[in-house]
């Protein structure tokens, strides 16, 4: 037998108010209700299965994509509701793929440098012309604290190494 369940019955048990209920039928993420002889929405264990698959896909894809997916369900567009759920596993691997690119770039701006190779040492004025600025500007930007350079013991000239500068 098939157990009937009134609104009230699928929104408690989501936590949702009958109001959205009625509206997930209204918008057709939910199969059409049958209504009783006084004209009160009757659900069924299948509308209590379509809630839960709808809200299931809202999570997965966001209310949009979960709503188109279930209308196309819900009207026998199985072609549709696949092409819709393609199409969200294909932006949920973009959004995979940027949030990786940004983790990697964070990364690369809060990491340390990577070692300097032994022994690649830079002066002023190499620095310079290595990164197409004058000298002034690496003494400006030493003076702003960007750069802190060592100083060669036996001359005091300023020795750069790539952990110095970072690309």
């Amino acid at each position: 037998m098939n157990t009937l369940l009134r609104p009230a019955d699928l929104a408690r048990e989501h936590g949702l108010s009958t109001q959205a209920v009625r509206n997930y039928e209204r918008d057709g993420f939910l199969p059409p209700a049958a209504r009783t002889e006084s004209g009160y929405r009757v659900y069924t264990e299948l509308h209590a299965a379509a809630l839960r698959a709808f809200l299931a896909l809202v999570r997965a894809y966001g209310h949009a994509t979960a709503g188109g997916i279930m209308t196309a369900v819900n009207t026998g567009d199985v072609d549709r509701a696949l092409a819709l759920v393609d199409r969200g596993h294909a932006q949920l691997a973009r959004d995979r793929e940027t949030l990786n690119t940004v983790r990697a770039a964070i990364g690369d701006l809060t990491g340390e440098p990577a070692p300097a190779p032994a022994g690649q040492e830079w002066s002023i004025g190499e620095l310079a012309h290595r990164l197409g600025v004058t000298a002034a500007t690496v003494r400006a930007w030493e003076r702003a604290g960007i750069l802190v350079p060592e100083r060669n013991r036996a001359t005091g000239y300023r020795v750069f190494r790539a952990a110095d500068v970072r690309d």
